[in-house]
């Protein structure tokens, strides 16, 4: 377990178990049985070359023409 600066841990991996999901339900409603809806960030993307925004479906680059490489 990796422990950062104040105390935080990075705790994304448990997102999906439905245990966790249920607890967190509980917690916000104060009632059982209540699924809450969590909502997923996608990191933007951007141009490695001129630093555009990019949306995320181009090959290349609107802006400079750079290829666009995923990771």
């Amino acid at each position: 377990m990796t422990f950062t600066a104040g105390g935080c841990r990075d705790l994304r991996h448990h997102m999906n178990n439905p245990k966790v999901i249920e607890a967190f339900g509980k917690l916000i409603s104060g009632r059982s049985g209540y699924m809450p809806i969590i909502e997923k960030r996608q990191e933007q993307l951007i141009c490695s070359d001129c630093k555009h925004a990019l949306i995320g479906d181009e090959k290349f680059c609107p802006e400079c023409g750079a290829k666009v490489e995923k990771k």
